[in-house]
Formats: C-alpha cells, sequence, structure tokens
C-alpha cells in the first residue's frame, strides 16, 4: 500500500499552477516514494535474508529484527552509542547478551552466511560470538572473535565440528566488516573487510541446534579463558561478553559470494570512527598539588564500573614537590601502586603464597578480583605526614584461603602500614599473619602494572632494566640478558638499594632492611634476585600477564595476546631478613616511594634509616624512646600531658649516619602547634617544615616533618606555638 500512495502522490496534480510549483510537487512525492520503500528494497536486493538487526530503534531492553520484526531482549549493561549507520549494541565485555527464542530463530538449511559490523574494545577472553546457536562443540554454529582477534566460523558438519578461522586479526577500537558464510557443497569461508581471509573444505550435512536461543554477544555456557596456565586454574571456566560495539547483523539463508561480500563490506563502510576510548587506570585529577591522602572514588570506564559493587572510596596520596602519586584502588584489590609523572605505575607486591587446601592458583590479593578480603582506610593526614592502612588476605581465584587453622578457623591475612612523608618517601611495614610460615611465601616483587595499549617495552628499556646497591657503595646497572628465561639471576652481594626505570624522570625505589638473620630463602641478609632471559612469550621479550590488574574472571597468569588490556610484568623480587616474628605473625620493613635520584644518591637516605644518627633529649620535660624504622621517626613522649615545654635535642649525623630529612613524633604534646629552629636558624612553615596531630584515647600527639640533609651534627629546637 505505501508504494501505491506514493505513485498516486506523484500522479495526483497534473495541472500545476507553474512549473516551479510542480517541480516542487514531484520532488516532494519521489522523495515520499524513496522512503517510503527504503526497507522493502533493500530486502529486495537479497531475497535469502533472514534477520537483521540494525540496532537502530533501541529503546528499553529490546531492539526489532527488521526482517521478521519480532522484538529481541537484550540482557545484561548495554548502551546505544553511534552505530556505522544509525545506532549499534555496545556491548560492555561482562554480561550483554541479544537473545532470540529458538522457536522464533532463523531456519538454516545447506548454505547460509553471517556478517556484520563490529568495532572490539578488547578482545575476548576466547572465542566470543558475534553470532552463536550452539551446542557445545555438537550442533549448531559459532560466528564470532577470539582472544588473538582472528574470526571464526565454527559449526557442526557431518559428525564433527569444523573450525574456519582467519590468518589476520581484527584491529581494535576501528570499523570492520567480517562474515562467514557456508555451503554443503563448498565448505566454509571468512572474510575481513570484504577480503576473503580463511577457508575451510567440509563434506557432509549441518547439524543445527534447532532447541537452543540463538544468542548475539555472548556464549551460550561458561568457556575457559584462552592462553591461561598454571596448577590447575587454567580449565576454570568463565563467563565474558563481547567487548566493544555490534552493528548491522544479518543472517543469509544463502552462501554469499566473494563479490557479494565485498559489496556489502563497500555499501556500509562508515564515515566516521567507533565511538570508544583507550581505558587507563585511573590516578585521580591531575591539578592536586598539595600533599595529602584523600579518599577518592576513581572511576576506571563505565562497563567495569558499573558491575562494581559497594560504593567504598580508593585512596591517592598526592604530593606536592611532583605530579606523582600511591595509588590504593579497587582495580588492583588496593595494592599500594606508585604513579610515576608519566603515569606509569609500579607497586611492591603483597604477601603471596602457594597453591594449597582448596585454594586454586596463587594465593594472593592479585587472585582477589572483587576485593571480597580488601581494604583501604586512612590512619593519619596532616601536612607532616600521613598514614594508610591496607587489610587484605592471600586467596586463591576461587576465593579459598591457602592455610587455615583448624582450630580457630583463621586463615592467613596481611595487613601493610605505609607512613607516607612530603618527600615522596614511605615506609612499608608489612605484617603477614599465618600458622604455616614454613611454606612457600613471598611479600616484596617490583611490579608494573600496564594500561591498556602499553607493552613491557613502552615503560621498560631492555638495556637498563634496573639499578641496585648496597650498604657499601657498590652499584651496578642491568639490562635483559639473552638466554634461559628465570626468576632468580642474583645481582650483587648483599643489595638492598634498587631503581626500576620507568621511562619517567621520578622511577620508583626501593630500600631494604639490611639486618642480620635469614631472609624467606634461608639465606643472610637481603637479596635482590632478577628475571631475565628469553622466551618469556612470542609477543614481548619481558615476563607479561594480564589475569592482573583490572581483570574479573577467576583467571591465573594469563599470556597477552596484544596490549588490549590492562596488565602488568614484573622485574625483580626481593628478600629480608624478618623486623620482628612471634608465634602466627611476621614484620617486614622497607623504605619506597619514587626519585629523580641515581642508585648511589640513594645511599644517605638509607644509611639515615638503617643507621639513624642518635639523637639526645637536652630537655628534662621530654622522654627519648629512640629511633622506630616502621614509622622513619624519632619517638619522644612528653611528660606533662598537653603541656609541652620547648624542646632541645641534638642529632649526632655523620657520614655513616647521615641525616636526610627529618621525622619527629612526640607523645602527648596536645593539639598545639609549633615553630622550629636548626643551628639557631628559624625553619619556615610550608614546604620545609610541617606539624600534624595524631589523636589518640590516651592522648594527642605532635607529628614533625622537616626538610634537612647533613652529615654534620645537627641542633633542634622545638617551641610551643604561641610561646
Amino acid at each position: 500500500m505505501p508504494c501505491r500512495q506514493a505513485r498516486k502522490a506523484y500522479l495526483r496534480d497534473t495541472r500545476p499552477a507553474s512549473r516551479k510549483t510542480a517541480r516542487r510537487g514531484i520532488a516532494i512525492a519521489l522523495l515520499s516514494w524513496v522512503l517510503l520503500t527504503a526497507d522493502r528494497s533493500a530486502f529486495a536486493a537479497d531475497e535469502g535474508l533472514l534477520a537483521w538487526w540494525r540496532f537502530d530503534d533501541g529503546k528499553g531492553r529490546t531492539t526489532v529484527d527488521a526482517v521478521s520484526r519480532i522484538p529481541d531482549q537484550l540482557i545484561g549493561n548495554f548502551k546505544f552509542t553511534e552505530g556505522v549507520s544509525g545506532t549499534g549494541l555496545k556491548c560492555d565485555g561482562f554480561t550483554t547478551c541479544l537473545t532470540r527464542k529458538a522457536k522464533d530463530a532463523p531456519k538454516l538449511g545447506d548454505a547460509f552466511s553471517v556478517e556484520a559490523w563490529v568495532a572490539v574494545q578488547a578482545y575476548p577472553w576466547g572465542w566470543c560470538p558475534v553470532v552463536s546457536r550452539r551446542t557445545g562443540h555438537t550442533a549448531g554454529y559459532l560466528f564470532g572473535v577470539d582472544a588473538r582477534g582472528r574470526v571464526g566460523l565454527h559449526m557442526a558438519v557431518g559428525g564433527q565440528w569444523r573450525e574456519c578461522t582467519s590468518e589476520v586479526t581484527v584491529p581494535l577500537m576501528t570499523w570492520v566488516h567480517v562474515a562467514g558464510t557456508f555451503d554443503a557443497g563448498s565448505g566454509l569461508a571468512v572474510y575481513l573487510n570484504g577480503e576473503k581471509a580463511g577457508t575451510l573444505a567440509s563434506s557432509g550435512s549441518p547439524t543445527y541446534a534447532d532447541d537452543v536461543d540463538l544468542l548475539i554477544g555472548r556464549n551460550h555456557t561458561k568457556e575457559p579463558a584462552m592462553f591461561s596456565a598454571l596448577w590447575g586454574a587454567a580449565d576454570q571456566p568463565v563467563h565474558f561478553a563481547f567487548d566493544g560495539i555490534i552493528d548491522e547483523v544479518k543472517i543469509h539463508g544463502r552462501c554469499l559470494t566473494a563479490d557479494d561480500v565485498q559489496k556489502a563490506f563497500q555499501a556500509g563502510r562508515p564515515s566516521t570512527p567507533p565511538n570508544l576510548k583507550p581505558r587507563r587506570m585511573p590516578s585521580g585529577p591531575k591539578d592536586i598539588h598539595r600533599f595529602g591522602a584523600f579518599y577518592h572514588h576513581l572511576k576506571y570506564c563505565e562497563e567495569w564500573d558499573a558491575i562494581w559493587r559497594g560504593s567504598g572510596p580508593d585512596v591517592v596520596v598526592a604530593f606536592k614537590f611532583a605530579p606523582v602519586r600511591l595509588v590504593f584502588w579497587r582495580g588492583v584489590s588496593y595494592a599500594p601502586c606508585w604513579v610515576t609523572e608519566k603515569d606509569n605505575w609500579f607497586t611492591n607486591e603483597f604477601m603471596e603464597r602457594g597453591p594449597a587446601r582448596k585454594s586454586r592458583g596463587c594465593s594472593e590479593s592479585m587472585s582477589d578480583k572483587r576485593a571480597h578480603y580488601s581494604h583501604v582506610k586512612i590512619l593519619e593526614n596532616s601536612d607532616a605526614r600521613a598514614v594508610v592502612y591496607w587489610r587484605n588476605a592471600p586467596v586463591g581465584i576461587n576465593y579459598e584461603f591457602a592455610f587455615v587453622d583448624e582450630i580457630t578457623g583463621w586463615g592467613d591475612w596481611s595487613e601493610e602500614y605505609h607512613t607516607i612523608y612530603p618527600d615522596g618517601v614511605a615506609v612499608r611495614k608489612v605484617v603477614m599473619w599465618s600458622n604455616n610460615f614454613k611454606e612457600w611465601h613471598e611479600w616484596c616483587q617490583s611490579i608494573q602494572p600496564l594500561h591498556s595499549g602499553q607493552r613491557p617495552e613502552d615503560v621498560l628499556d631492555a638495556k637498563r632494566i634496573m639499578s641496585v646497591a648496597n650498604m657499601k657503595g657498590e652499584t651496578k646497572t642491568f639490562g635483559r640478558e639473552s638466554g634461559e628465561k628465570g626468576y632468580g639471576f642474583p645481582t650483587i652481594l648483599g643489595a638492598n638499594i634498587q631503581i626500576v626505570y620507568l621511562a619517567s624522570k621520578y622511577n620508583p625505589f626501593l630500600v631494604l632492611d639490611d639486618r642480620e638473620g635469614k631472609n624467606d630463602r634461608g639465606r643472610p641478609g637481603p637479596e635482590i634476585l632478577r628475571a631475565s632471559g628469553d622466551g618469556w612469550s612470542e609477543h614481548s621479550a619481558f615476563p607479561w600477564g594480564n589475569h592482573w590488574p583490572v581483570t574479573q574472571i577467576p583467571v591465573l597468569a594469563r599470556y597477552p595476546q596484544a596490549a588490549d588490556r590492562p596488565s602488568h610484568t614484573w622485574t625483580s623480587t626481593q628478600y629480608s631478613a624478618a623486623y620482628e616474628i612471634t608465634d602466627n605473625s611476621m614484620t617486614k620493613i622497607m623504605l619506597c616511594g619514587l626519585t629523580d635520584e641515581p642508585v648511589e644518591g640513594l645511599l644517605p637516605l638509607a644509611r639515615s634509616w638503617l643507621r639513624a644518627p642518635k639523637l639526645t633529649v637536652n630537655s628534662a620535660a621530654f622522654v627519648n624512646e629512640g629511633y622506630d624504622p616502621t614509622e622513619r621517626a624519632y619517638v619522644l613522649a612528653c611528660k606533662d600531658h598537653d603541656k609541652p615545654a620547648k624542646l632541645e635535642a641534638d642529632i649526632a649525623a655523620n657520614e655513616k649516619s647521615p641525616l636526610a630529612n627529618l621525622a619527629l613524633v612526640i607523645k602527648d604534646w596536645g593539639k598545639a602547634g609549633a615553630t622550629a629552629r636548626l643551628n639557631q636558624v628559624p625553619v619556615e612553615a610550608g614546604e620545609d617544615f610541617a606539624v600534624g596531630h595524631r589523636d589518640r584515647m590516651e592522648g594527642t600527639d605532635l607529628i614533625v616533618w622537616i626538610r634537612t640533609t647533613s652529615t654534620t651534627p645537627v641542633h633542634i629546637e622545638l617551641t610551643p606555638a604561641g610561646k
């Protein structure tokens, strides 16, 4: 009827008042006729078209197939965004799925074709359908993309599961036309952007899964993630969905020719790129130029953020001296990460145990993908210092504990206290709780989390990866060496100072406690061992995994096939003797932070912490409780609570025990502030001098931080504010 009405409109006025109005009437009538017959003419061009999901009518949770006019249900999180024509379906990578009920799905015979336009944000964890209707590998078909970005048409033919897969891969964040064809006489073929990309001869009749729903964007069942390994975790089945945009999905009841596919590609080529953006791990607003710890809800991407349960904030520590950060983010299970001015990330690891009991894979916070057993909070925050507390449990990817006390029911737990000062240096105090330290455990490894789009080579220079030093002043710089790969390559004897170079001005450093005693490997004192050698991956010269960060699926040790997701590499592992041991706990301490110094430039800092110069109190109103390396501070106590007097003290700094920035904790000082003098010279409050307070049930303590370095004795005076 619309066609007849359009023709009548065209013929209606045969005697126009003028040629101009006649031409106008003819033009309007022709346009109406074209618009009214557009869909019908499109179908007429291919009489074998069985289904066509255009996603242009998307409202709510249904979209209509333009051929059958059946409204199909959309499940999970999704949105409609700019497509190749009109709008397309943006899938979240986790939950998105279009479902066509089995009774209404297209009936296929001895020939069919599937085509679509796709823009991939990240490759799926395994084979993921653009369109699928199958029962395992016994019936039906799957047309989709795999973890390498290859396109495939897989189906049951002649009693076998046959797989036709492209050699070339789909580029990321780019519109690509993909097609798959089948003919019982000639076999299977797949196409990318109009070009044939793979063929597979087959014989026999197809076996379809006619009692199964048709799905777009997600598998029917859980599937193992490809390229994962280790300790029985590789076969863990997982749910995942297409991550990116799907548009203009068509199913034909015939085998399209190569010419048909090329024409379809040319006819549909979009003029604008897909509405996809690179994803970067968040470290907070860039315009914060003051020191302090802040609760802040860090947002990653809307798809990932949408599935997260809970609104608890993350913690960001900012610094005034440089645009660098210390970040505790749920996307890394709150593991503390140093972020350079180039937005390159680094962490010193966490308590890790091997697989045991019911735990699958490594037992560590890295396996706690949803931060079930991990939280962070700010204990102190002032101009003088911040203290951040992170509690976590080392669990397997199935959230089971490796070691559990059968009497108490308690498993392993870990507490970390990060005491951070304005100079970008923090004390990391790790308390590991367990009833079994005889089994393998680890607490410190240099790990570099990577953004999507980054490979290890983008942040690590193979010729200059890291430098180490010991307390004697011996140093050495290492690059990647050829040979058999491994984790345990030695550095130098007694190495306890390290810098890893991350293509930044400010690079992460650490200083290990060098006290006597056996380390975690049963050897004396501190050790730093390197990862090096060849054969880590066909895609990188360095160790590389994308099972963490951000990843939500329960997978361990997955090897990236591209830089499509956040990932990580690692360069070295550190060992030192325990600072303290009890019947069920072990405490380790270290310094860490970001520096623009060479490795030898960290020796004064290391000596000031491990060989702290003696402080002598010259005021009778105070008690000297000594130097506390877990706080990087001298601790004193005011005898008269909340009534501080003037404090005078001498610090016996020298070459072997230098002073490298001064921190004081004065218990029971009260709420009063303080002014300072060093060697009779007033110190201005600001970048070189800051005070803060710490409240306890028993009283209020004064925290003092002074920027100063010295290898000669220093006299300090602190006067209560207002006196």
